[in-house]
């Protein structure tokens, strides 16, 4: 029986224990690598090999949303699981966009987390059974198409860069950052920044920060 190999990607490191001392107990699972962001994980995947990536979306620096979008492109061989507190129909069918093969609540069982992990190394795909599985696919076809460039700009205007620090992080001019924010104002049909953060987080294009002691 071939081991899987498992990454737990989560800013609480008290999680992460608790996941590790979990999959522990089942001899087909591993843990590999922890990490505590996005940009974590991603430099130690590119150094090897990894089958499942259990993933939060809420964490500092590279949240979950880009993080899976840069797993799903980069190592499209790794299937990952989110394991998040939010149960918003947005963010699950956002998720599963960006190519996650299974969405499963912070406060499920130990079981259902196991049965998702089964089902996803089978070629499935798990959504934790508490969610309104109409309504997510619902959202699914209200999707709205951004550019990497835009998700980038559209994620520091939400932890509150300004046009000139948004420009400055991506290395491109003020011009080209206004121009990129026009843009996501025309997708989003808003007219306002504050419109913009909103609109943007109710459709799960963006996790909004979280307070520093918030699970």
């Amino acid at each position: 029986m071939k081991t899987v190999s498992v990454i737990l990607i989560d800013d609480h490191a008290i999680v992460r224990r608790g996941l590790a001392a979990l999959l522990r107990a089942d001899i087909r699972y591993k843990v590999v690598a922890e990490a505590n962001d996005g940009e974590e994980a991603l430099a130690r995947l590119a150094s090897m090999e990894v089958d499942i990536a259990i993933l939060d979306l809420s964490m500092p620096r590279l949240n979950g949303l880009e993080t899976l979008r840069r797993i799903a492109k980069q190592h499209p061989k790794i299937r990952t699981i989110v394991l998040s507190m939010y149960d918003d129909d947005q963010f699950v069918a956002q998720s599963l966009r960006d190519g996650a093969y299974g969405y499963v609540l912070k406060q499920a069982m130990d079981d259902e987390l196991f049965g998702a992990l089964d089902r996803v190394m089978q070629g499935g795909r798990y959504v934790s059974p508490c969610l309104d599985l109409e309504r997510i696919e619902q959202r699914h076809l209200e999707r709205i198409d951004l550019t990497h460039r835009e998700r980038e700009v559209l994620q520091l205007i939400v932890d509150g860069h300004t046009t000139q620090a948004v420009a400055e992080t991506l290395s491109i001019s003020p011009h080209t950052a206004t121009r990129h924010r026009a843009n996501l104002m025309q997708k989003l049909r808003v007219h306002t920044q504050m419109e913009l953060v909103r609109a943007a987080a109710q459709r799960g294009l963006v996790v909004l920060p979280r307070p520093p002691l918030e699970s």
